[in-house]
């Protein structure tokens, strides 16, 4: 059977791995990818936090939820402080 191209997608607290999964590269679009890791943070953030994040782009806290892409290959999607995840997509 072949592997498939896949979305590595991890969080990490500091430098502990605290999450990884593995999800094939056609179920997931870039800005489908970009949400997750939203969620994936906000599981870390109070009512407030979320809410302040989601409301105000401007607001100092929307920082919280803002993603950021590499420029340079390989091509890393992140999202968070800390925790934080990434996605990356990888071959077999």
């Amino acid at each position: 059977m072949t592997k498939t191209r896949h979305w590595l997608i991890e969080g990490f607290d500091g430098r502990d791995k605290i999450f990884e999964s593995e999800v094939p590269s056609h179920l997931l679009s870039d800005k489908q990818v970009e949400e997750l890791l939203r969620r994936l943070v906000c599981r870390h953030l109070s009512d407030d936090e979320i809410v302040g994040a989601s409301v105000n782009q401007k607001a100092k806290r929307s920082a919280l939820l803002e993603v950021r892409r590499s420029l340079q290959p390989p091509h890393v999607i992140t999202c968070g402080a800390s925790p934080h995840y990434l996605a990356r997509v990888v071959s077999p």
